[in-house]
């Protein structure tokens, strides 16, 4: 889908779940936990990737304002539910007229886990944004790639099925307008173990004009556990360069054995408009992960925090990119997902070998059971169909906004996007 992930879309972290005796399982777990520990303080103490540091005592969410996300996600787990714009009226003050760091604010557990605030502000209008991440012909993975891998709309999907774009509402936006879907999403390694998963999400999305401005909310929560995460690893986070081993694991040390999952997670984002022209709106995430094994949730407020500002990086290189257009990119992803599979196959395999040619002397990647997976091409046998249409669409995007990618694929005349003209206000 697009993030931490938000997508987060985001941070993801550990969990188990071999089938072995409760008491042994138990003994495992009090073992592993002082290891699980450890890691977690530094990444605290360092205050991760992103190198920011929170507070060891946040300010808790005004109660108003905990009401209304109560409201939104009753009315995601309830078509049934109408939803009442008097209720979210707090929350949507709160987010729409912050403009401090609310970093140290910290929201009410939610699905078990903690949760997170995140503001962030972008060069771009709510047309864009809509026109960039809920249109059909662009995957949301690439609109926030440090996060996520791969993303998609499940079959059925009233986001995919209604003939109206989302930005065509927003000239004739009077009443709300909500529209729901079920979308898949495999998220990059995470920045705590370097571990991956694949989950499904439940998502609203709500279109309305708040005190004279567009806003979009978008509401997601997953519904099952994540499937068993496997090992990767985190090669260049500014230049979405990443290792999916296909492995079950953690890459971790002393716990890699470990079987881990995704529990819960849940956002609640919020798009503001606050002027067209310019253009310039703002994004406000709220977000919740567990994650963790045998049940146990290991996730701390640093791991989300740090997933987020992932994610909000690389969402904004994208959106704020002078060298794209949500045409242009559109365009370019369907000439990648109608590459024939002959096309695929070679550019994979080409891939494959750059790949290993860059990143063979990585450390990360100097354990034998990595060397295997890239040694003399085999990288290309663990890629299945998903992941290397989604390799192509991110190299596609690198090279369409100009940083350095490992296939010449905008040279490949089978996969060279036609230029878009624009109409002006269009």
């Amino acid at each position: 889908m697009k993030i931490l992930s938000f997508f987060p879309d985001t941070c993801r972290a550990l969990t188990s779940g071999r089938a072995i005796a409760p008491g042994l399982l138990l003994l495992l777990a009090l073992v592993a936990a002082p290891f699980a520990a450890a890691p977690a303080l530094a990444d605290d103490e360092d205050g991760g990737i992103m190198g920011v540091k929170l507070s060891m005592n946040p300010d808790p969410l005004d109660q108003a304002v905990e009401a209304g996300i109560d409201h939104l996600f009753e009315v995601l787990r309830d078509p049934a539910a109408p939803f009442d714009e008097n209720k979210v009226a707090a929350m949507l003050d709160f987010v729409t007229t912050m403009q401090d760091d609310p970093k140290d604010i910290e929201p009410a557990r939610r699905f078990g886990g903690q949760g997170v605030c995140l503001r962030r502000e972008v060069d771009t209008s709510l047309d864009t944004i809509l026109r960039y991440f809920y249109n059909p012909d662009i995957p949301n993975f690439l609109l926030c790639p440090a996060v996520l891998r791969l993303s998609g709309w499940h079959d059925g999907s009233e986001f995919l099925t209604r003939e109206r774009r989302l930005w065509d509402e927003l000239p004739t936006l009077n009443d709300p307008v909500l529209v729901r879907g079920r979308e898949f999403e495999v998220n990059t390694p995470d920045s705590f173990a370097e571990a991956y998963y694949r989950y499904d999400l439940d998502r609203l999305i709500i279109l309305l004009k708040y005190q004279g401005k567009n806003v979009a909310i978008s509401i997601s929560e997953q519904p099952e556990r994540s499937d068993v995460g496997r090992k990767g690893a985190i090669l260049d986070d500014q230049q979405w360069d990443y290792f999916y081993s296909g492995i079950e694991g953690l890459n971790k040390g002393m716990i890699g054995w470990m079987d881990t999952f995704m529990y819960n997670s849940g956002s609640v984002q919020v798009f503001t408009e606050h002027d067209a022209a310019a253009p310039r709106s703002s994004v406000f995430l709220f977000k919740w992960l567990k994650a963790g094994w045998a049940g146990m949730n290991v996730v701390k407020r640093s791991h989300i925090y740090d997933g987020s500002l992932r994610y909000a990086r690389s969402f904004s290189k994208v959106l704020e990119s002078p060298s794209l257009t949500p045409d242009e990119v559109a365009a370019g992803m369907r000439t990648v997902a109608a590459l024939p599979k002959a096309e695929v196959d070679a550019q994979i395999r080409e891939y494959a070998r750059n790949f290993e040619i860059r990143f063979a002397d990585n450390p990360k990647l100097q354990k034998r059971e990595y060397a295997r997976v890239i040694a003399d091409g085999a990288y290309a046998k663990v890629l299945d169909s998903d992941a290397r249409k989604s390799v192509l669409a991110l190299q596609k995007l690198k090279c369409m906004i100009g940083m350095d990618a490992l296939l010449d694929i905008c040279a490949s005349p089978v996969a060279a996007a036609p230029k878009v003209e624009v109409e002006p206000g269009s």
